[in-house]
């Protein structure tokens, strides 16, 4: 299997198809399997990498002293071990950070953001939130922490029709490694407000959230996401709560693709405007 060795841990890593690079950072307490229904759909025109977050799936924390910072900087890991110089990123709330303190350390390795049930900053309440699933990790009991964290993720209706997928994601979070989730949990509660920096994010930015999202931050964070990024626009997916990719699938990728498709057009009209053919160079 695919590994890739960063600073404290052991990423495991996924490709499919050839193209222009798109990067997908799954979300706290998932793994690579939340891109399910994204991997083969974008795999027909794009290079598709997936990974599992340090310390999720089969990737493995060697350590645990990280933060945000760390998983941002586990991107950058991973794309220069693939040799891929620039991709789009889509990542969703713990990706979704992820990618934007990537975005900041890196913004000439970045396309293009799409932001999923990200919040730019959290709340006292959702701190206290994020304690609390820690510390129900911690005592073991992982049966009453996916039920709990599963009454978030997706609808009433979504998981009474797709019963066996809602299970198989039960299963996944009750088979996390408590240590490394109560840790990422905790560094995502304590993180820094990257809000006063994101005017620096000069590349298109796709925010995404599910209309029946329960937890408290998201809408808000779209909101402060929008105001601070230059270049963002917003897209609500109906029907659907904190995982809109999961829930709706066929509209979730009809707007990412839309929105990827006009972001290279943008960006090879932009190149073509610089290239002066009788100079042969490009404008300074």
């Amino acid at each position: 299997m695919p590994f890739v060795p960063v600073d404290g841990a052991q990423l495991y890593y996924e490709e499919a198809g050839s193209g222009r690079a798109i990067l997908f950072a799954h979300g706290g307490g998932g793994d690579l399997s939340q891109w399910r229904h994204q991997r083969g759909e974008f795999a027909r025109t794009h290079r598709v990498v997936l990974y599992d977050a340090r310390g999720h799936g089969r990737s493995r924390a060697e350590r645990l002293d990280f933060g945000i910072a760390d998983f941002a900087a586990d991107i950058a890991h991973l794309l220069r071990h693939l040799g891929i110089a620039r991709a789009h990123l889509v990542g969703a709330t713990l990706g979704g950070v992820a990618a934007l303190e990537f975005a900041l350390a890196h913004p000439e390795s970045v396309d293009s953001l799409v932001l999923v049930s990200t919040a730019p900053d959290t709340t006292d309440e959702m701190r206290e939130r994020f304690e609390a699933s820690a510390a129900v990790v911690e005592s073991g009991d992982l049966v009453a922490f996916a039920e709990g964290f599963l009454h978030f993720l997706f609808t009433p209706a979504y998981a009474e029709a797709h019963a066996e997928e809602v299970a198989d994601f039960r299963r996944g979070l009750e088979q996390i490694d408590p240590a490394s989730y109560a840790r990422s949990i905790r560094a995502l509660g304590h993180r820094p407000d990257l809000t006063p920096r994101l005017g620096a994010v000069q590349v298109p930015v796709l925010v995404v959230t599910g209309e029946l999202d329960p937890i408290p931050t998201s809408a808000p964070g779209a909101e402060a996401l929008l105001r601070a990024l230059p270049r963002a626009r917003a897209a609500v997916v109906p029907h659907a709560a904190h995982l809109p990719q999961i829930e709706q699938p066929a509209r979730f990728n009809a707007l990412v693709r839309e929105f990827l498709a006009a972001a290279e057009r943008e960006a090879t009209g932009a190149n073509a405007a610089r290239y002066n053919p009788e100079r042969g160079c490009e404008d300074g």
